[in-house]
């Protein structure tokens, strides 16, 4: 399970968001990052085979009875098209604005998020509506590392939210 971000909803994802687009170039061109590396997507990367696809993607109510509160948390797991050995998994924050120039090592094929919570029960109140649609602005896309030192291209967008 990996916690791309633990946050306090789509409002502090955003910030964290706006954070990583710092250096984002005008036309959705990324700026080269800070913490540039071979893994992290410079032009020496080799980039081959296919994109991973995307396996499964739902959204999950946790409620804490005696908190008094519940989250909402939206996965999405990815494996590599062809079966080859992966050593690692990417994801890159994509916006309306741009690519993000920051490229985020995962621990495993998942991309996990707190995109709600509240107080009481998460019943479909305006709140809870409104957070869940700020939550599908998010996007991501993700590429996997393989054994060689290759990696794969990237997946397609997936919107925070997205089922499958």
């Amino acid at each position: 399970m990996t916690w791309l971000l633990r946050s306090g909803g789509p409002a502090a994802a955003l910030v964290a968001l706006a954070a990583g687009l710092t250096g984002c170039g005008a036309g959705g061109t990324p700026a080269a990052p800070a913490h540039s590396s071979a893994a992290a997507g410079t032009s020496s990367t080799r980039v081959e085979g296919s994109a991973p696809t995307l396996v499964s993607a739902t959204s999950t109510d946790d409620v804490d009875a005696a908190a008094g509160s519940w989250s909402t948390t939206w996965k999405a797991c990815f494996a590599p098209v062809d079966g080859a050995a992966v050593v690692g998994w990417q994801v890159q924050t994509l916006t309306s604005e741009g690519t993000s120039p920051r490229i985020e090592q995962l621990p495993g094929p998942c991309v996990e998020l707190q995109v709600a919570h509240g107080t009481g029960t998460p019943a479909d109140g305006p709140a809870r509506i409104a957070a869940l649609s700020d939550a599908a602005s998010l996007v991501y896309r993700v590429r996997a590392e393989r054994t060689d030192g290759s990696v794969t291209p990237w997946t397609g967008p997936v919107a925070a939210g997205t089922s499958r």
